[in-house]
């Protein structure tokens, strides 16, 4: 996750999302802290009058918090293998692949330097990134006595976005090794020869020492290794639902979650996928200011005010055009 420089207020939000009160503070004192930042900006008290003078104050405060919240919901889950960005509106957000080419070495005549020059060709690309918007309402009556509470509305936009996020990663993780492909996959049944071949095949491609298995734990717990399993190692299955590693290569499973509105798990339990371990895989790109703004509900016959959230959003897999990874897809 990038290092953010925080606003006080921003300060405020990552403390109460993490629970880090500081002493004599609760989190809960600490929510409030928030709140009292979004009174201070109508006024020091909530008054439809006084919010409708001020309401661009504290649209500032909610977009603020929310790229807090979203950071702080998908560090702990995606920090293993994507990389996170928050830009400005219109920069270029170019990520660099270093060459890891191993180049042939000749064997020439003292003396002799007439050979054939390679050049060193890092790669560069950037990801193109799309408006993700949330819209929530309430009854006048309670956005005019204050009980449409602005802090708890922030966290639910910055949750759901961050479960968009979460799904774009899982999507991003298989479709996109999916759709450029891979020489190194198989499908069938589990066996360990053939899964030991593909990852044999990744450290090849990629130059890296180690690699490792991420898939869900269903997916995880098929990979049991025909060689046995010390009763130290039969324990991780009893904590972790799977062997923590096969052969060496660590197992990784990927967060979980429902899609949106559905039942439908986000991580299919279909197959596994081989990438050089401590490679972030997956580049995360949040590109400017989250934007918050409200229709006070006047313009409409139910006169219900709407709260509008958006954030633009992108990810990429940097490996996917290197094929340095592999696929195994259970039939």
């Amino acid at each position: 996750m990038n290092t953010m420089v925080f606003t006080d207020i921003q300060k405020l939000a990552f403390d109460a999302a993490n629970g880090l009160a500081p002493e004599g503070y609760t989190k809960e004192s600490i929510n409030e802290a928030v709140r009292n930042a979004v009174k201070d900006a109508c006024g020091g008290e909530w008054n439809y009058y006084k919010f409708m003078e001020n309401r661009y104050k504290v649209f500032a405060i909610m977009a603020e918090i929310m790229p807090v919240a979203m950071n702080t919901s998908l560090a702990g889950k995606f920090d293993g293998f994507a990389d996170f960005k928050d830009t400005a509106l219109g920069d270029k957000n170019y990520f660099t692949i270093e060459d890891n080419t191993v180049y042939q070495t000749c064997t020439v005549s003292r003396g002799n330097g007439d050979i054939e020059r390679l050049k060193i060709v890092d790669k560069n690309f950037s990801i193109p990134t799309i408006t993700k918007a949330i819209k929530f309402y309430e009854e006048l009556d309670n956005f005019i006595t204050g009980r449409m509470d602005m802090a708890r509305l922030t966290e639910k936009a910055s949750v759901s976005m961050a479960a968009y996020m979460g799904e774009l990663i899982s999507d991003t993780i298989y479709g996109s090794y999916s759709s450029v492909g891979t020489p190194f996959k198989a499908t069938g049944v589990f066996d360990a020869t053939t899964l030991t071949g593909i990852i044999e095949n990744v450290k090849a491609a990629s130059g890296a020492e180690r690699v490792q298995i991420l898939g869900n734990t269903t997916a995880l717990s098929k990979v049991v290794d025909s060689f046995g399993y010390s009763d130290k190692a039969k324990d991780s299955v009893n904590s972790l639902g799977y062997y923590g590693t096969f052969r060496g290569t660590d197992l990784i499973s990927l967060p979980q979650g429902y899609r949106v509105g559905t039942q439908t798990l986000a991580v299919g339990a279909n197959g596994l996928t081989i990438v050089p371990a401590d490679e972030k895989i997956i580049k995360v790109i949040l590109e400017g200011d989250a934007f918050v703004n409200m229709n006070d509900g006047t313009n409409r016959n139910d006169m219900q005010p709407e709260i509008f959230f958006s954030r633009k959003v992108g990810a990429a897999a940097i490996t996917a055009v290197e094929g340095q990874f592999g696929l195994y897809r259970f039939s």
